[in-house]
Order: structure tokens, then C-alpha cells, then sequence
């Protein structure tokens, strides 16, 4: 009888313990979605990527979710001109048409043709019925942008020499060979470091249909501070330089771009908009 007694004892400790272990392996479970990454804890900040909704009169687009080019691209619409254009991706081509908004008129298509590294190497225009090639060089940046017809027509792009990208000017030539204009940037902050540009896109210099599509390399990891443009051959005469300031959002991202021109010191402030984490 104390046999079958102490079975019976043991029996229920056995019980008790596969009872205990199930509890814990309950409480395991309900802790798990403690640990998810919502939309406004800091984790996420750090992995949602917002996008340009609006630049100034530049208003962006971008394909939806359920898009096979999701997140590309899909419109820039600029109501001070009244024209819009709208992008359309097949393969290893993007197609840019420009339009009027009010009749949707093609006005011009420029066709950008790119690498298998998602880089532009060549672009056609009916504007210009000029087709430009692109040259990349260290840290695949741009360093050339040349007439195929006539490359002495050409852009030649410098950086400062480090590892970080900082686009120190562009210079222009004609068909002849002659030096026609030069634009520079500098980065320098007084009394800090220079900033960091967390939302990169394009020089004004490769036209308005390429300025938001990153198909050309990154120009300036920092924000620039100064741009100024000189026509060449240069007389002497002052010419118009910008002095860059920005304020951010809490992101960090600049919300408002001011550029103050160093003859007249007038301001021109630049409003920027992006998308934020849906919740």
C-alpha cells in the first residue's frame, strides 16, 4: 500500500511541476508583444525612411504599396509653372514627361538610361535633342556629364578629397572647349561641424526632371552652406554667392531652407514636407 502511495505522491508532484512549466511558458508568450516596434517607440524612428512630399512650388508623388514600383517616383508637379511630370520605370529605363496641367500637353520627355548598378549612364531629351552620357569615378561618384555628340560640351563635377562626399563644384564647357561657368559649395559651419544632409538629392545643374531621382550618386553627405555661380570668362565684376541655413525638424531632417544673396541680402525660404510613420 505505501507502494502505491508514494506513486500516487510522486505522480502528483509531476503533476505540479508540468503545471508550473506551463504558466511560465504562458507568461513567455504574453511578453512577446511587449517587444514589437511600434511607429513611435525610438527603434522605429530609426528604421522608417521618411520621403519629400514637398520642396518649395516642387510637389512629389510616389508609386503605393501595392505598385511594382513601390516607393519610386511617380509625379512632380510644380503649380507656380503649371507643369507636372510623371515617371514610369521599365527595367533599366525611367522615362520622365513633362506636361502642362492644364491641357496634360507633353512639353518634352527626357529618357534616362541606367547601369546594373541603378546608375544613370545615359539621357536623352526631346528639349535638346541632346543625348549626355554620365561618368562615375571613385565611391561612384559623378564626375562627368558630356554632350555624345560633341563631348567637349561638357559638366565636370569636383569633391573634396576624403571619404566623405562633398561636392565642391561644377564646371561647365562649350562645344569649343571654353570654360562658360563655375558653381561651388562649401560646408563650413562657424564654431561647429558641418551638418549632416539626411535627405540628399540633386544639384540644380542636371536639370529639373533629374533633381529628385537618386539614379546619378550622392552629391553632398553635409548640408551645404554657401553656393555661388560665376560666368566665365570672369570680368571682375561681383557676382551672387548664397549663404545656407537651415532649421530642422525633430528628426533632424531640414524642414526650411533660407538663402540669403550676398549683394542685395535678400532671403528666399524654401519649406520642405516629408511622410511620416503611419500609425
Amino acid at each position: 500500500m505505501k507502494r502505491i502511495t508514494l506513486n500516487g505522491n510522486l505522480l502528483k508532484v509531476m503533476t505540479l511541476v508540468t503545471l508550473l512549466a506551463s504558466c511560465q511558458n504562458e507568461d513567455l508568450v504574453t511578453q512577446d508583444p511587449e517587444t514589437v516596434i511600434t511607429s513611435g517607440d525610438q527603434n522605429a524612428k530609426t528604421i522608417f525612411t521618411p520621403q519629400l512630399l514637398k520642396e518649395g512650388a516642387n510637389e512629389l508623388e510616389y508609386y503605393g504599396d501595392y505598385d511594382v514600383n513601390r516607393g519610386k517616383l511617380k509625379k512632380l508637379t510644380n503649380t507656380n509653372e503649371n507643369v507636372y511630370t510623371e515617371y514610369k520605370y521599365n527595367g533599366s529605363t525611367i522615362v520622365a514627361q513633362r506636361k502642362n496641367i492644364f491641357t496634360n500637353a507633353l512639353i518634352y520627355q527626357v529618357t534616362y538610361q541606367l547601369d546594373g548598378l541603378g546608375r544613370c549612364v545615359e539621357s536623352l531629351s526631346t528639349e535638346t535633342n541632346k543625348s549626355l552620357k554620365y561618368e562615375y569615378g571613385q565611391l561612384s561618384r559623378l564626375v562627368k556629364v558630356y554632350n555624345k555628340a560633341n563631348p567637349n560640351e561638357r559638366m565636370e563635377f569636383g569633391y573634396d578629397q576624403s571619404a566623405i562626399t562633398s561636392l565642391k563644384s561644377v564646371n561647365f564647357f562649350n562645344q569649343a572647349n571654353a570654360a562658360t561657368k563655375e558653381v561651388n559649395f562649401n560646408y563650413i559651419v562657424q564654431g561647429g561641424n558641418p551638418m549632416q544632409n539626411k535627405y540628399p538629392i540633386n544639384p540644380d545643374v542636371l536639370g529639373i526632371t533629374s533633381k529628385y531621382l537618386p539614379i546619378f550618386g550622392t552629391f553632398h553627405s553635409f548640408l551645404p552652406t554657401y553656393e555661388s555661380t560665376k560666368t566665365l570668362p570672369w570680368n571682375g565684376d561681383p557676382f551672387a554667392g548664397y549663404s545656407l541655413t537651415y532649421l530642422f525638424n525633430a528628426d533632424g531632417y531640414p524642414k526650411t531652407i533660407n538663402s540669403t544673396n550676398s549683394i542685395n541680402g535678400m532671403t528666399i525660404v524654401t519649406s520642405r514636407t516629408y511622410t511620416s510613420p503611419k500609425l
